[in-house]
């Protein structure tokens, strides 16, 4: 009798977890069995989603500072029910901590729908595949999520990747080239190729986006030949290849210095690398804030894309200008975005912190090329003079209208200038349909709510359209009538870019207007105007500032591997 009872319960207990399992979405891939989870969108729609699924081997001890390698099969069911841990990053936006693992390199898909493969197979759904920002050394893939997309059918894909020195670290030479952040985004793309039909999504139709670094990602992949024919089309959101902080200078001698402080011999890029392989990954993130010069956020990005010496597994080996120019990158349908007030990042800080926009002004000669990253840019006898001409135009003072002037610098210098060339550039060179808008709503909240903990309106934000689309750490912002409305209207734009390649009334392609910029203002909902201006961002100013930077190919001493 005893033993009936158990082999009951035995029965009862596996009948129970058959219950359990079928009450949770799987998936079949080459690689194994995937098992998520239903969870929610903000209205209640259900969706299945699968997080942390390894898309490339844990890039640890003899892997550290190497291309990604695929993640090989697993035996029985893979559980995709948890988010994965962050990159290790120093987290200078939240906790100043170091935060993450190395064994970072997982995926995350939500989808509305899985093909049953018993019945007719539901049509394919386009798929978003967004990369997180962060200026590559910071942010996670559990920054934004499905709670307000997939109130649409769409198909979306995050992904971390390598951050900080951990990716982006080179010698300049064949022995670490550079971009390993980038490359891990080309095979979470490649992954996505592969996979991507198996959760209802069509691989013949993904649109590549992301925000800030992010968004300058996006636009890196549309110029590098690692990367084509892998998504159709992008949205490329507050970044650009063009813009200052996207291209790192002096990246071996950063790696120098970084090996001097772990013990590591620097006259060889062989041993110096061997050596730093060894050293604890939370030592090498935590001497990011040995190149800040001032604050947590200057300069912008010390450790980001560069420009590799020629090769076949080179993400980028010429500059980005040129590859536009000579027409080598991808020709698909783009459309890239910027904020009223791009300027709030970095100058939000300033604004914010006690005593730093007092300091800024004492310092002003100092600070001024490592706020606006062009310390290694200009040339040393011209920086006071070009630092004096910034002062003359833009008339940075202690008071509202001075402030407000920091905000439009930091942002034309950092952001919307770029944008402005980059639009013109590829709508010259390319035949597919490149649009561009500018984000001037502000709603009840802003990212400066998180990032500098106030609720003061300093304006539209760098980072504040993402709420509206691709929201933020699974908080619901849509608090007012009005906010729903612009999230609505968003999405609207979204899967019709998505879909069609193209957008409706209130917008057209830039290259219509040429040598004009035509870009819809998004000011609110219903209220989108199509604008043509001369250029945006104060762009021939700059330009006549004579930088050098983004416009010629580094010129390495190198020896051949």
């Amino acid at each position: 009798m005893f033993f009936r009872l158990v082999s009951c319960f035995i029965i009862f207990l596996s009948n129970f977890n058959l219950i359990i399992s079928s009450s949770q979405p799987e998936v079949t891939l080459e690689q194994g069995i995937l098992r998520g989870l239903y969870t929610r969108t903000f209205s209640n729609r259900e969706i299945a989603s699968f997080k942390g699924i390894p898309y490339a081997k844990p890039p640890v001890g003899k892997h550290r500072f190497k291309e990604p390698i695929p993640a090989s099969p697993w035996l029985g069911v893979y559980n995709a029910t948890k988010e994965p841990p962050s990159c290790i990053q120093l987290d200078l936006f939240f906790t100043n901590s170091i935060q993450g693992t190395e064994d970072c390199l997982y995926i995350n898909v939500y989808t509305p729908q899985i093909p049953d493969g018993k019945t007719t197979e539901p049509k394919l759904l386009d798929v978003l595949a967004f990369v997180h920002g962060g200026a590559f050394f910071g942010g996670a893939s559990s920054y934004h999520g499905p709670d307000i997309l997939l109130e649409r059918d769409i198909v979306l894909v995050t992904f971390n990747y390598r951050l900080g020195p951990l990716g982006f670290l080179s010698t300049e030479d064949r022995v670490v080239p550079g971009n390993n952040g980038l490359k891990d985004q080309v095979l979470a793309l490649k992954w996505i190729q592969k996979n991507i039909a198996a959760f209802g999504g069509n691989p013949n139709s993904v649109t590549l986006s992301g925000v800030s670094a992010g968004g300058a990602s996006c636009h890196y992949h549309l110029l590098s030949p690692l990367s084509k024919g892998l998504f159709h089309k992008a949205l490329c959101i507050s970044g650009v290849a063009l813009n200052p902080w996207t291209v790192a200078e002096n990246l071996k001698e950063r790696t120098m210095v970084i090996a001097t402080d772990l013990g590591c011999p620097t006259n060889d890029s062989r041993v110096m690398v061997k050596c730093l392989r060894n050293r604890p990954a939370e030592h090498i993130i935590a001497l990011t804030k040995k190149f800040l010069y001032w604050g947590r956020m200057f300069p912008l990005a010390v450790f980001a894309p560069v420009i590799e010496l020629p090769s076949a597994t080179a993400f980028i080996s010429d500059t980005p200008a040129n590859i536009i120019k000579n027409k080598l990158g991808s020709d698909v349908p783009t459309l890239l975005s910027f904020a009223l007030d791009e300027g709030l990042c970095g100058g939000g800080d300033i604004l914010t912190t006690p005593d730093m926009f007092a300091d800024m002004q004492n310092r002003w000669d100092e600070l001024l090329p490592h706020i606006l990253d062009y310390n290694y840019t200009a040339p040393a006898e011209k920086r006071l003079e070009i630092s004096q001409k910034i002062q003359s135009k833009y008339k940075i003072e202690d008071t509202p209208e001075g402030r407000k002037n920091l905000v439009k610098m930091i942002g034309d210098r950092m952001f919307v200038s770029g944008i402005s060339k980059i639009s013109k550039l590829s709508a010259s060179a390319y035949t597919s349909p490149l649009y561009l808008y500018r984000f001037s709503y502000r709603g009840k909240h802003s990212s400066m709510d998180f990032l500098k903990k106030t609720k003061e309106d300093l304006g539209v934000s760098h980072g504040d359209e993402a709420l509206y689309t691709f929201g933020f750490s699974n908080i619901n912002f849509m608090e007012t009538e009005s906010d729903s409305e612009m999230s609505k209207q968003m999405l609207d734009v979204f899967v019709s870019f998505l879909r069609n390649g193209s957008l409706g009334e209130n917008w057209e392609p830039v290259k219509q207007h040429l040598p004009k910029i035509a870009f819809t203002d998004i000011k609110g909902p219903n209220n989108f105007q199509l604008t043509e201006v001369e250029e945006l961002g104060e762009e021939s100013f700059w330009d006549s500032l004579g930088f050098d930077e983004n416009m010629k190919v580094p010129a390495y001493h190198h020896d051949e591997f």
